[in-house]
């Protein structure tokens, strides 16, 4: 039987300039990127009547909703956080290393959508966030873009999957200062935003955006816990009784996802924290912590550190 609706993602080597080589072909929940609203120009003059009308800039955005796993999805740290290194070998394992690394400019890549009649390819694309939900089943990642352009294309035949291994919420742990906090977790939503930016690169010259700016990284992370113990609403506070006016508690956090997955936050303060109560339901606190750069090691907010066995997420 043939498959029509898959998904296939390529690193590009030029912004907008379709990827050689489509590394991997995903079975996404959802792909919802499509070209964006109001493209065309409508003069509105005095006359009160729409009469001009021309083409204006163009771009595409949406998102991409899948199960995180250990192989396919290494790309999508790669483009978001920009740093990668790799150690080990083919007997030990690949050890790879995603981290943020400053530049001007976004890595992009190409999206091929097989869409039952056709094949919807989006050039340009940038990762504008990446969402991780982790409740009771699914470890879910969503991969919110911007991008340059579109066409359309043949469905691709023999379709091939990427096999790789998936992840689940009874498959994670979270600790805080080395310590493991899973038992009181109920579920943790990371959210990593990196500013990227393509409207300033629309309009003169080109209807379609020709670089994608990178602009402020801000990684969060929301944790709901049962409310068993005050040691998160202390750390939120500063003080034992209430909040402090002189200390700022500061914690690191490892989510392990596995026995390959590690996503590390070296250096993460509480900003918010709240524990409502609501008829004869158990209490569930939730916190907000903000991930900062730690400048005593050159790491973070944020370090991704994933073990397989694929070689490289590099493009010759």
């Amino acid at each position: 039987m043939a498959i029509t609706r898959y998904l296939m993602i390529g690193e590009e080597t030029e912004f907008g300039v379709e990827a050689a080589q489509y590394a991997e072909t995903l079975d996404p929940e959802s792909v919802s990127i499509e070209p964006a609203e109001d493209d065309k120009l409508i003069y509105e003059g005095i006359s009160g009547l729409d009469r001009v009308a021309q083409l204006g800039v163009y771009s595409t955005g949406g998102a991409i909703t899948l199960p995180l796993d250990d192989k396919a999805t290494g790309w999508f740290w790669k483009w978001a956080l920009g740093g990668y290194e790799v150690t080990g070998d083919a007997t030990t394992g690949y050890t790879h290393t995603f981290y943020p690394a400053r530049s001007a400019l976004m890595p992009s890549f190409s999206a091929k959508v097989g869409k039952d009649i056709m094949e919807h390819v989006f050039l340009g694309n940038v990762i504008e966030s990446l969402e991780l939900e982790i409740e009771n089943e699914w470890a879910l990642l969503t991969v919110n873009t911007l991008g340059a352009s579109d066409k359309r294309a043949p469905l691709a035949t023999n379709i091939q999957f990427t096999e790789g291994n998936v992840f689940t919420a009874p498959m994670a742990a979270l600790e805080k200062d080395g310590t493991d906090m899973s038992a009181s977790v109920n579920s943790l939503t990371l959210t990593v935003e990196t500013g990227a930016d393509i409207e300033s690169a629309q309009g003169f010259g080109s209807r379609f955006p020709k670089k994608a700016f990178m602009g402020s990284m801000v990684v969060t992370l929301e944790v709901a816990l049962g409310f068993d113990s005050d040691q998160e609403l202390i750390a939120f506070w500063g003080g034992t009784d209430g909040p402090s006016t002189d200390t700022l508690q500061e914690f690191s956090y490892t989510l392990h996802l596995g026995s390959n997955l590690d996503i590390i936050f070296p250096r993460l303060i509480y900003t918010a924290s709240s524990q409502p109560v609501e008829g004869r339901e158990g209490i569930v606190q939730t916190v907000t912590a903000r991930a900062l750069f730690d400048q005593s090691t050159g790491t973070g907010p944020i370090q991704v550190s994933l073990t397989n066995n694929k070689a490289s997420y590099t493009v010759a």
